[in-house]
């Protein structure tokens, strides 16, 4: 996979490609997927929430530049994969997901070895204030528009990243708050699931 896949998007962070190799994905997959684990194709892994592709979580990562003292709260982490990979890069992980997927991500976490890493049953869009504020935010999914509780969650200097839907193609932002603002840049073009809790409520029209 880090050949085939994950260099050629031009992912070439040493700490992260080692990662990349010695996590398995397929711990963090449903059972029927094991065969599909090292692919690039988005897998539907429970109703209308899939697993990102590979590579694109690599590039999101990797646009991040995770340090060893950086505390993280990831946010649509499904089963868990996205919070192994970066346990070795940062210093502690807090991980929000619904019931079902907050229960089975810390069991397959906590049975894969990795002990810096808390998953919250919760509203992935309420973040998780108690254990703030944090260095990094990772969304793992496409958003309309993000809270401005997650937003507050972030420490000043902090980074946050996304990808923002535009159109017919999304458009990965990495944000930087300063002032209690953020500034956002487009880093690059990507496509992946719409996550429903950051989806605008369309306005209803006659």
């Amino acid at each position: 996979m880090v050949d085939n896949l994950i260099r050629p998007a031009n992912v070439t962070n040493p700490k992260l490609l080692n990662a990349l190799r010695e996590v398995r994905r397929d711990k963090f997959l449903p059972s029927n997927f094991s065969s599909l684990s090292y692919s690039e194709a988005e897998l539907l892994i429970q109703n209308d929430r899939k697993a990102m592709n590979p590579w694109l979580l690599a590039k999101m990562i990797q646009s991040l530049d995770l340090s060893t003292k950086d505390n993280v709260l990831s946010l649509a982490s499904g089963y868990g994969y996205s919070c192994a990979l970066i346990s070795s890069l940062a210093n502690f992980v807090v991980a929000v997901e619904s019931g079902e997927f907050a229960q089975e991500a810390q069991s397959r976490l906590i049975e894969n070895g990795y002990d810096n890493i808390l998953v919250k049953e919760g509203n992935i869009n309420e973040g998780a204030k108690k254990e703030g504020p944090y260095d990094v935010i990772l969304i793992e999914g496409t958003v309309e528009f993000i809270h401005q509780e997650i937003l507050d969650q972030l420490k000043s200097g902090g980074r946050i990243i996304a990808v923002f839907r535009e159109k017919l193609l999304g458009q990965c932002r990495l944000g930087i708050k300063t002032d209690r603002q953020i500034q956002w840049a487009n880093l690059f073009e990507a496509n992946c699931a719409l996550l429903s809790e950051f989806k605008k409520d369309k306005a209803f029209t006659f």
